[in-house]
């Protein structure tokens, strides 16, 4: 048997459907059904019965509708007599309602919100049922509909397999989450004593706690080689994680805090701030969430409800930590090792992972080397973590191979926060997978997600001193050189294979250095997938470019970077990256170049919505332009000028720029099939937010005469503005095959944006050709790309989509 209310009341028997009288028995299963297993008293039930007017005989009036119910349900009857009342009896996995609670109840609420098959109760006569019982279920629904939409991030680092201690410390963050109210709690200690192993082992112990998610972030408060992470940039990855489409993130950190503060405010959320610099570090990011965990060296006074301070193990935890890795029966020299690591859990881990690998070796051997004055550096007890993790390292690494040592000391040049193993192979400028593993072995590098390895911030240090010290220095230079041909030149090879890049050929094209072996990706998902995987490293090699001199680099490695960020609205975290670009050209004289990325930073701005700003370097960049006697950079320049005008309401102005543009190009020598199909789709656009549709068809008509292939992408753009022009022409038949052209091209090339665009004017043409139910479907698949990215579109799309289900209206 199967009882159905949320949707219209159904029954089935053996999946045949049961018919229930209208009328009075609907009500009544109803009212049972919606209190499932309850009882009911006759007089609660005559008044939702008749609807707040119950007849002089209530009793034996609805002892006859009940009676007409049981008859009509047969074998499916689940109402029970009780003494005053009538109670419905069914099963969990006979009710939806049933099922529906229990879903919530398991945080599944993907799978409760799918039970749900339309306006609820709607066959249902009774105003007062509907006020006192389904509006309250209903409100269920939209609580859970609500929390399913939010993004539930999981962004832990795994836990460390057999972890061992910090007993006392793990139930001690666990009292603190008992509470009720936002807690923050820090770990701090001195460098190398375990604190963020033991926050991710505590977080991870909790998780299911925290059913809203998870957030986890590394601050790089004590990184030599990296700037510390600004609370702006925390936000705006913090952000991204709780759903925020990346072009939808307020631009200054006080409009990006509010902005957290309202998405973390009524969720249950841990957030994991790791290696903060100090307490000013980290403040910006402490507001909304109910639970954060900061760890650092420094005390953080002041800054939290209770703060752990982590000393080194003990002499039982830090044996416990040996036997966990070697065994009960090596550990004899136990004592030893721990006095000579200082208990620093990173050192023991190192030690073990040495001794692991020759089970031969006594303990006591390794002891009595770490005891050697003559490799110990400094004195461990100066207490200083750095100094005691150095002997640590000094000594491993001097058990490596050649080729795994020399592995290590490249590390050190390379800017992190990871790297792969083909990126270790480019900048070793020889095989690197053995020597990788080997260092992953030795507890020097960590695979930290599959194919992926990075270290801790002291041996990042440690490396970049060995490399200083053991590694030539033209021997260095080549591994940098050959580090940056690797990324620079798998992004050319990505642009060469897989976009159509508009931008120019660049008076200097790259030539990959000796040893270098960028990446090859035969599909473009292959490409875009590794793009994602590498961009926080592309940034941080784009830095390091810079800082050392690397001119060149600097700026190919933005410039064939492009696409990907305009394909993946990836603006504003590369926007200054823009600007350092700009400066290297400018210091090197080269007024093109300049010219090129205030174009791109002119865009940039634009995508960010700071349309006034784009307009002005938009402007500035035509004047450079006509300086340097470039006519197709003008019209490129003069293109997003009039492509903002129009963003600003101005569509008239834009119509005329950008037929300036186009007749600027026609009468040029540097006029091409590619610079007009932009041009023509440039103006295109103008006339159609002008209402001027007849004049686009003109413009389409020449598009088609014009020689070549053209680029999938402005292909379907300019196939969505012909389509849109057939629609205020009135010829709505002729729009919807122009626009499923458009949808092609633009599932090749374009963006999120431009298929929403597509989908939402088919939407359009549906409906004007008298066929809701196909208008509907492209406007739900348009507002569900808009509702995706937090665009304001779509709520002129669920305009649309209320409409067309309103009778009235049809």
């Amino acid at each position: 048997m199967q009882y159905r209310v949320l949707g219209a009341l159904e029954v089935t028997l053996d999946g045949a459907e049961v018919p229930v009288p209208v009328g009075r028995c609907r009500v009544l299963l109803a009212a049972l059904l919606l209190r499932p297993n309850q009882f009911v008293s006759v007089d609660e039930l005559a008044e939702l019965v008749w609807n707040g007017v119950p007849p002089v005989r209530a009793r034996q009036s609805l002892h006859q509708v009940v009676r007409r119910l049981r008859v009509a349900l047969g074998e499916a009857d689940c109402v029970r007599t009780l003494s005053g009342g009538y109670e419905a009896r069914v099963e969990p996995e006979e009710l939806d309602l049933l099922r529906f609670r229990e879903l919530v109840a398991a945080q599944d609420l993907t799978g409760a919100v799918k039970l749900w098959r339309g306006p609820m109760l709607t066959d249902i006569v009774s105003e007062l049922l509907h006020r006192n019982e389904i509006r309250h279920v209903a409100e269920e629904y939209a609580e859970a509909l609500a929390r399913s939409k939010r993004r539930a991030p999981r962004l832990l680092p795994a836990a460390m397999p057999r972890f061992v201690g910090r007993a006392g410390h793990l139930r001690e963050l666990t009292s603190l989450v008992e509470g009720t109210g936002p807690v923050t709690a820090t770990i701090t200690g001195t460098a190398g004593v375990g604190k963020s192993v033991l926050a991710v082992q505590w977080a991870q112990s909790v998780a299911d706690r925290f059913p809203d998610g998870q957030l986890h972030v590394n601050m790089r408060g004590f990184d030599r080689h990296r700037d510390p992470m600004a609370p702006g940039d925390v936000l705006s990855r913090f952000l991204e994680a709780l759903g925020v489409a990346t072009e939808r993130i307020p631009a200054g950190m006080d409009g990006q805090a509010a902005l957290y503060r309202e998405l973390t405010a009524d969720r249950r959320l841990l957030v994991v701030l790791d290696n903060a610099r100090d307490a000013e570090h980290v403040r910006p990011l402490l507001t909304g969430p109910s639970f954060v965990l900061i760890t650092s060296r420094d005390r953080l006074t002041g800054l939290a409800r209770r703060d752990l301070t982590l000393d080194v193990l003990s002499t039982e935890e830090a044996r416990a930590l040996l036997v966990s890795r070697l065994g009960e029966g090596r550990v004899d020299a136990a004592d030893d090792l721990v006095a000579w690591c200082g208990g620093l859990p990173l050192a023991l881990a190192i030690v073990a992972a040495r001794a692991a690998e020759v089970p031969n070796l006594p303990l006591s051997a390794l002891a009595a080397e770490l005891a050697d004055e003559r490799t110990r550096l400094d004195s461990l007890d100066t207490g200083d973590a750095e100094t005691s993790v150095r002997t640590v390292f000094q000594w491993s690494y001097q058990q490596l191979s050649p080729q795994a040592a020399r592995m290590f000391r490249l590390v050190g040049v390379h800017p992190g926060p990871d790297l792969t193993i083909p990126a270790a192979t480019s900048l070793a400028g020889e095989p690197a997978e053995e020597a990788v593993r080997e260092l992953v072995r030795a507890n020097l590098l960590v695979e930290h997600v599959p194919g992926r390895f990075t270290c801790h911030d002291l041996l990042r240090v440690y490396a970049a001193d060995r490399a200083e010290a053991d590694e030539a220095e033209a021997s260095r230079a080549l591994a940098v050189e050959r580090m940056l041909d690797h990324y620079l030149h798998t992004l050319v090879g990505i642009n060469r294979t897989h976009y159509w890049n508009h931008l120019g050929v660049l008076d200097d094209p790259p030539v990959p250095s000796g040893g270098a072996t960028p990446e090859t990706f035969e599909r473009q998902d292959e490409a875009e997938t590794w793009f994602q995987a590498e961009r926080t490293v592309i940034h941080a090699v784009v830095v390091l470019a810079d800082e050392q001199g690397h001119d060149r680099h600097t700026s190919q490695l933005v410039w064939f970077v492009t696409d990907l960020v305009e394909r993946f609205g990836l603006w504003r975290e590369w926007i200054g990256l823009f600007a350092r670009a700009t400066q290297v050209a400018d210091r090197l004289g080269d007024r093109v170049q300049v010219a090129r990325f205030a174009f791109l930073r002119a865009v940039g701005h634009a995508r960010l919505g700071e349309l006034e700003w784009g307009l002005e370097l938009f402007e500035a960049t035509d004047l450079m332009w006509e300086e340097v006697g470039s006519v197709a950079g003008q019209v490129r320049a003069q293109a997003g000028v009039a492509w903002l005008l129009g963003e600003l309401g101005r569509p008239h102005e834009s119509v005329e720029v950008a037929r300036k543009s186009l007749d600027l190009l026609r009468g040029d020598e540097c006029r091409t099939p590619t610079r007009m199909r932009l041009a023509l789709h440039q103006l295109a656009g103008a006339l159609v937010l002008a209402d001027r549709p007849a004049e686009v068809l003109e413009l389409a008509a020449e598009w088609e005469t014009l020689d070549g292939v053209a680029d999938p992408h402005n292909s379907g753009l300019m196939a969505s503005e012909l389509a849109r022009a057939y629609l205020g022409l009135g010829r709505h038949a002729e729009a919807v095959p122009k626009l499923m052209d458009a949808l092609e091209s633009l599932g090749q090339k374009g963006t999120w944006v431009d298929l929403a665009y597509a989908e939402n004017l088919l939407g359009d043409a549906h409906h004007e050709l008298g066929d809701p139910a196909e208008a509907r479907a492209w406007w739900e698949k348009a507002a569900a790309r808009y509702a995706e990215h937090e665009h304001p579109d779509e709520a002129a799309v669920r305009a649309k989509l209320t409409g067309v289900s309103d009778p009235v209206n049809g």
